[in-house]
């Protein structure tokens, strides 16, 4: 692991130490961010109906899970990448894929269901704890705006 990751998921840890859900679902959600540390799951140019739909024809784990995350880390961190439909329209994307996930893996892994359940909730806690945090974009790339403005 490199520096990086673990300052990141250090950070995060700490950040969201006493949130209100389970202690697996905490940690998926600080696992979220450190996935989009790269652009490599960067969904931001991608339509997210149509990976939805996607994901359905192929009842595809992948797809729903990154389309959930996506959604999560933008919604908390770049909600400027969400704007080709309203909120609502993407929080039920997001909470229909977690519960997709949930139900392929067989009901096994509750985080996908506290996720698709409780995604609203788990969404604004992370917005409260983040404050004036916010990914901002430069020709250089991404970075964490830490100024609060």
């Amino acid at each position: 692991m490199d520096l990086f990751h673990r300052n990141l998921t250090s950070f995060f840890d700490e950040l969201l130490i006493d949130m209100e859900c389970q202690r697996d679902t905490k940690a998926y959600i600080v696992s979220i961010y450190t996935k989009y540390k790269t652009a490599e799951f960067d969904l931001s140019k991608d339509s997210v109906t149509l990976l939805y739909a996607q994901g359905r024809t192929k009842q595809d784990f992948l797809t729903y899970q990154n389309l959930g995350d996506w959604i999560f880390f933008a919604n908390t961190m770049a909600p400027e990448h969400l704007r080709n439909a309203s909120k609502d329209y993407y929080d039920t994307v997001a909470r229909l894929s977690y519960y997709s996930c949930y139900r392929l893996i067989n009901r096994q892994w509750k985080l996908f269901e506290e996720l698709a359940d409780n995604f609203l909730v788990l969404e604004k806690e992370v917005k409260e704890k983040l404050g004036g945090l916010k990914m901002t974009g430069t020709s250089a790339g991404n970075y964490i705006d830490l100024s609060g403005s």
